[in-house]
């Protein structure tokens, strides 16, 4: 049996901050501790406060512990935010060896040169460069080229940057809130490590990421991401736009939504009508359910035409694709997945992680897709010999507790 391995996630979204703690053995996660927080210093992914920000992943790391009964040193940072773009690039090279052999070094040296091949904005850094294949002499399709024999070595990549100023600030939030960093890690590309599967990533498949403030949609093909984009329009429009229509506060819009509300009056199980407090909070009105879904459905139709728009930007055909997958925190709502199916024409499913042990209320919550995902994504896919940070673990509160007790 494979030993466990003791991993953390904690990924900065668009309007939570989530941590997980749990064991990875093989392709099994075994969940110890979660937890998540609403952080009024995060802005799509972006750090707006400093403060706020340092004392929530203090907050959500913290409880996490607690659960897990274990205390952690570095956590593996997923990220997301509008500054986050990414393009396909190739490298290629000569094999100067006296055998001709492919080592490390050769492929190293390819992905370098597929790196320098990119054009990224000024102010950006490389966060990822992931293969898609490697191309030896003629042969395409390669997945490994290690001790192969050729002349010449191409690889085709997928190329992720990140806007430094938001990095850096990240980084900081993260390190004054007394942890390190192992790996930053782009959330979606996370996600997708753990809720797709092999075929569908190899036929042509959709992964929607419907967070917060940030939607995020991918496209993979012939087993590899070939496309990432994001735009600003997600579940909170949903709440604001509740909050606009029946004149009530952010947090009773947030309630309607989470109990009464669907993807499209299709959905709706039943006739009823549904109590709102308004914004003074003293004067009550009854609205029916499907008023509250026909408000949330006008804000989905506008979400489909960009996510519809940038799937045509990847495929330019959307019968290309066989399956979407939606997942995020936004996914809960009722219906998603069929709404999404109905628009698109394409077979769609909710993404919960699979291979995955622990409280059913966080394995099987899509909102945790993402945070479960940064404990298994394999880095050195991207590169041969990529390693993690190891260190002392940190004396945390458990620790803590216990010499008190």
């Amino acid at each position: 049996m494979a030993s466990e391995i003791l991993q953390a996630g904690l990924e900065i979204g668009s309007s939570h901050i989530k941590c997980v703690i749990g064991k990875v053995s093989g392709e099994t996660i075994r969940v110890l501790g979660a937890s998540s927080t609403r952080c009024k210093g995060i802005q799509d992914g972006n750090v707006v406060n400093i403060a706020k920000t340092i004392e929530a992943i203090r907050e959500v790391v913290g409880m996490s512990e607690e659960q897990a009964k274990q205390n952690i040193n570095y956590v593996n940072l997923g990220l997301h935010g509008l500054h986050i773009q990414s393009q396909n690039h190739i490298g290629a090279i000569g094999i100067v060896s006296q055998d001709r052999e492919i080592g490390v070094h050769d492929i190293r040296q390819v992905l370098e040169s597929a790196r320098g091949s990119s054009h990224y904005t000024m102010g950006t850094q490389i966060i990822h460069t992931i293969p898609q294949e490697y191309i030896v002499d003629n042969q395409r399709g390669v997945v490994d080229p290690q001790g192969m024999v050729a002349n010449h070595l191409k690889v085709n990549v997928h190329i992720v940057t990140a806007l430094t100023s938001a990095i850096i600030n990240l980084r900081r939030c993260v390190e004054k809130a007394g942890f390190g960093i192992n790996h930053l890690i782009l959330a979606s590309l996370a996600a997708s490590d753990v809720i797709l599967l092999d075929e569908e990533r190899d036929i042509g498949c959709i992964l929607i990421d419907f967070g917060g403030r940030l939607c995020e949609v991918s496209y993979y093909s012939s087993g590899a991401i070939r496309g990432f984009a994001a735009f600003s329009n997600a579940s909170d429009n949903i709440t604001g736009d509740l909050a606009y229509f029946f004149k009530t506060s952010h947090e009773e819009a947030a309630r309607i939504k989470e109990d009464f509300g669907f993807a499209t009056p299709a959905h709706i199980p039943k006739e009823g009508k549904v109590t709102i407090t308004k914004i003074d909070g003293r004067t009550r009105e009854e609205v029916p359910i499907k008023a509250v879904s026909k408000a949330i459905n006008d804000r989905l139709e506008d979400i489909f035409e960009r996510v519809n728009a940038q799937i045509a930007k990847f495929v330019g055909r959307p019968e290309m694709i066989a399956s979407c997958v939606v997942t995020g925190g936004g996914a809960k709502l009722p219906g998603i997945a069929e709404f999404f199916q109905e628009r698109t024409g394409i077979i769609t499913r909710l993404g919960l992680v699979r291979n995955c042990i622990g409280d059913d209320e966080v394995v099987n919550d899509p909102a945790y897709t993402a945070a479960i995902g940064l404990l298994k994504y394999d880095i050195t896919k991207e590169a041969p010999t990529l390693g993690g940070k190891s260190g002392h673990r940190r004396k945390g509160l458990i620790e803590w507790l216990r010499k008190i007790f």
